[in-house]
């Protein structure tokens, strides 16, 4: 579970940001997944499970410690995405990758790829299509698995586009409304947000309505969030992309200096408190948010929250490394006390 929302000052300016929803952790003695700020510079080679290749441009992300697996990140020329599950996502042996004369990429590789070989949506729009996902398992312990996930990119004009594997391993592309979160599919998704496409932000009046033309009704109450009587409150993919979008589009106008506040506003509330996601009742642990996190598309900085602690972490795209490195996220309850 996971979900991705962007918003744009009133500049025009691009703030994008998820949370990373796992039942596995990714910080301190929790970590089944280790994660730190990864930087990659240009130039760099990326070692890969499938096959090597050098960066065309910086990049800063959270990913694994492990490999170069970026789960979100952000590149010099301004693009950012991420990955986040897809049950329906499909693969492709080599061979049927190659009658059908698309170049082999793995799931879990793939931000990567894109954030250090493009520049732009409109360039992933026309080179995406030349490649597919290669059917190719990995261990984690004693455990053999297939990633199965979908991909968000965006870029400092706002165009945005959603990557979804579903084609025997090849790709569907959607553009995308600014939010995106998992299964099903993102065309099932836009279908059911105009289900709730009558809910507002302008709350009711206390004018009378007649049912029945017996009965003069008014609203039980005429306070705040009124308007959005019935959108989804729960924490199911298709309920967290109803709310995502909904309360992103009815935002006020903001200054470029409030889109890190404005962008954790709304990412609070799909947030999956510890505890209320667990597979099954004896189950040690929940899936939760591990972390949220903002980028912010013209300064290339992004703003970090783990679920250990309140404080956040701040890093900024740093161009001319000499090599990768990689930043631990530290955890703190770090805050200002008064007098």
């Amino acid at each position: 579970m996971c979900t991705s929302i962007s918003l744009t000052a009133d500049n025009g300016q691009v703030f994008w940001g998820r949370t990373m929803d796992l039942n596995v952790g990714v910080f301190e003695d929790d970590a089944g997944l280790p994660a730190s700020i990864v930087n990659i510079p240009q130039g760099a080679t990326i070692t890969s499970n499938l096959h090597s290749w050098t960066s065309k441009y910086d990049v800063m992300g959270i990913g694994s410690t492990k490999n170069l697996n970026i789960f979100d990140g952000v590149n010099s020329a301004g693009l950012a995405g991420d990955l986040q599950v897809l049950l329906e996502s499909t693969h492709a042996t080599a061979e049927q990758l190659q009658e059908r004369h698309l170049k082999p990429l793995l799931g879990e590789e793939f931000v990567t790829f894109v954030l250090s070989n493009f520049q732009s949506v409109a360039e992933i729009r026309e080179h995406i299509q030349e490649y597919g996902l290669l059917y190719h398992p990995y261990r984690h312990g004693y455990i053999r698995s297939q990633f199965s996930g979908h991909y968000l990119f965006i870029d400092e004009t706002n165009d945005s586009v959603v990557i979804e594997p579903t084609d025997q391993g090849a790709f569907q592309l959607y553009d995308s409304v600014g939010v995106m979160t998992n299964s099903p599919e993102y065309y099932w998704h836009i279908t059911n947000l105009r289900n709730y496409i009558n809910l507002s932000n302008i709350n009711p009046h206390k004018n009378k309505k007649v049912y029945n033309d017996r009965l003069a009704l008014a609203p039980i109450a005429t306070g705040t969030g009124y308007g959005m009587l019935g959108l989804p409150g729960d924490y199911t993919s298709p309920s967290r992309f109803v709310r995502a979008a909904l309360i992103a589009d009815s935002l006020g106008d903001f200054k470029p200096e409030a889109g890190i506040n404005q962008l954790f506003s709304v990412l609070k509330s799909v947030t999956v408190p510890q505890g209320v996601q667990r597979g099954y009742k004896s189950s040690p642990v929940s899936d939760h948010t591990r972390y949220w996190v903002g980028y912010d598309l013209t300064e290339r900085r992004l703003y970090v929250q783990t679920c250990l602690g309140l404080a956040f972490n701040t890093s900024k795209l740093k161009p001319h490394r000499s090599q990768i490195t990689r930043t631990k996220i530290q955890v703190s309850n770090q805050a200002i006390e008064l007098d």
